[in-house]
């Protein structure tokens, strides 16, 4: 009876733990919940009230298939591609070489190649850098491989509509200050010289 009495008397200071362990999940349970509550403010980005910014997706401003809208243009564009091909170059160079120069080179390039629209493609890429037009090398390649005429008629809308006159004669040093600054990168601040002793 003494070997009875002495287990006896050590479980229930071995239960004692063991009862008390059921009643620990509760709490665990309120702390993810207050580890989750003080969670959501520390999330990047999460500000509550205040809706998300909308990603402008890059586009051009007329359709590629638009050119019978300025049919003056297209004429132009279709029999002598070089003229119009040169007006755009100009206004996209900035001005650093005039149209009849541009003209000239595509005609050439034309004239013994064929493959005057390679030359384009690089201006329309060119272009699609400085205003943040749909940015993919191949298509653009492919649309003037495709379709020239058209293809220069967009980019000609396009500097139009940026406030570009396109009219023969003007180029781009009549343009107004405004409308040459359209797209150009931003120059650095001027930093004053160095500190100077007395």
């Amino acid at each position: 009876m003494e070997k009875a009495s002495q287990p006896t008397t050590g479980e229930p200071a071995q239960t004692q733990p063991q009862t008390a362990q059921p009643s620990n999940p509760p709490p665990a349970v309120a702390n993810d919940q207050s580890g989750k509550d003080s969670a959501t403010p520390q999330q990047p980005g999460a500000v509550v009230g205040v809706p998300p910014q909308q990603v402008v997706v890059p586009a051009w401003s007329t359709d590629l298939f638009e050119c019978f809208d300025d049919p003056q243009t297209f004429i132009i564009t279709f029999f002598a591609p070089c003229v119009t091909f040169g007006q755009i170059a100009e206004m996209v160079d900035r001005g650093r070489t005039s149209v009849g120069m541009y003209a000239g080179l595509y005609f050439l390039i034309m004239y013994f190649t064929g493959c005057g629209c390679l030359l384009s493609a690089y201006f329309r890429i060119k272009m699609s850098h400085i205003y943040r037009l749909p940015d993919d090398p191949l298509i653009n390649i492919l649309v003037h491989l495709i379709c020239e005429p058209c293809a220069l008629c967009q980019e000609y809308r396009e500097l139009q509509h940026h406030g570009f006159n396109m009219q023969l004669g003007v180029g781009w040093h009549n343009q107004t200050l405004e409308v040459q600054q359209i797209g150009a990168p931003m120059e650095p601040p001027m930093v004053p010289g160095g500190m100077t002793r007395n």
